[in-house]
């Protein structure tokens, strides 16, 4: 949405809080949105800004993923006035009925405990869902360790890079994304000769280093060589990727992206990313994962 409505670059994140910006009109007949939880009253704002008059509008979202960061619960607040014609999904289709994942994200929502309630045909579901219960942080910090370097191995031959991904409620604590990330990068990829570094504010990139984009940046240069040359501009929040090389001579970055693009960072820009070992919930929301 912050692309398509041209907002929210990296050096002007004052406008996400601002209600005069001036919006171009979208040139569209449908414009669908998805993931509208996460759409703040002034996103939200904006976007009714660039609709014309006679362009159909579809939002798509779950009322029950966390609201968004900002002010408002606006897709809430619409299916609660019953103004809008409102269209709920609630059968489960294909692989996913056999997902543990899933059956149990249902029981969440409709209030069942799935501890005390298994699946009758438990031997017919995917054994892809696991319950730990562990009130020390120090064992839960232990178990995330151990589970993501290893112990899973039973499960698949997992590469923590690619199958692996750690979701937390907060960013402080010592289950918190800051310190999760330091404990994860030593026991995923720990220094060591071949990896170069570059020390940033408290922060230490290492090649290899799984990373986030933390803001939108609609002017860094990106390629992709295959299946054929690519060059364009802009890499946005949220967007996943990892270092592959840090030149210091060069004073650059250079990280590759999930979708295979290629971008160089200044050290300077490396206020944009973050390790993303250990996300937020929030920023699950927007991963596929």
């Amino acid at each position: 949405m912050h692309r398509l409505l041209e907002i929210g670059k990296a050096s002007s994140d004052d406008m996400q809080s601002s209600v005069d910006v001036e919006i171009e009109p979208i040139d569209a007949d449908v414009i669908i949105v998805d993931e509208v939880s996460m759409v703040d009253i002034f996103l939200f704002n904006y976007l009714l800004q660039g609709v014309y008059k006679g362009t159909k509008l579809v939002l798509v979202g779950d009322i029950d993923q966390l609201p968004s960061v900002g002010p408002g619960n606006v897709l809430k607040d619409i299916i609660a006035s019953e103004t809008i014609t409102t269209i709920t999904l609630n059968q489960i289709f294909r692989q996913a009925a056999k997902s543990k994942i899933i059956l149990n994200s249902h029981k969440v929502n409709e209030g069942i405990n799935f501890l005390k309630d298994p699946e009758e045909n438990e031997q017919e579901l995917l054994n892809d869902f696991f319950f730990i219960a562990e009130n020390n942080q120090e064992k839960a910090l232990e178990t995330i360790l151990s589970l993501s370097n290893g112990r899973l191995q039973s499960y698949g031959n997992y590469d923590f890079l690619k199958s692996i991904q750690i979701i937390t409620p907060t960013k402080k604590g010592m289950l918190g994304t800051r310190e999760l990330n330091k404990k994860l990068q030593e026991t995923i990829n720990p220094p060591s000769e071949e990896k170069r570094e570059k020390k940033y504010l408290d922060v230490i990139f290492r090649e290899g280093d799984r990373i986030m984009q933390i803001k939108n940046n609609y002017d860094i240069y990106w390629e992709k060589k295959e299946p054929i040359l690519e060059m364009g501009k802009g890499v946005f929040n949220g967007e996943y990727g990892k270092i592959e090389a840090i030149y210091e001579e060069e004073k650059q970055v250079k990280i590759r992206f999930d979708d295979e693009k290629v971008a160089w960072y200044s050290f300077e820009e490396l206020e944009q990313i973050e390790h993303s070992y250990s996300i937020t919930v929030h920023k699950a929301q927007r991963k596929r994962i």
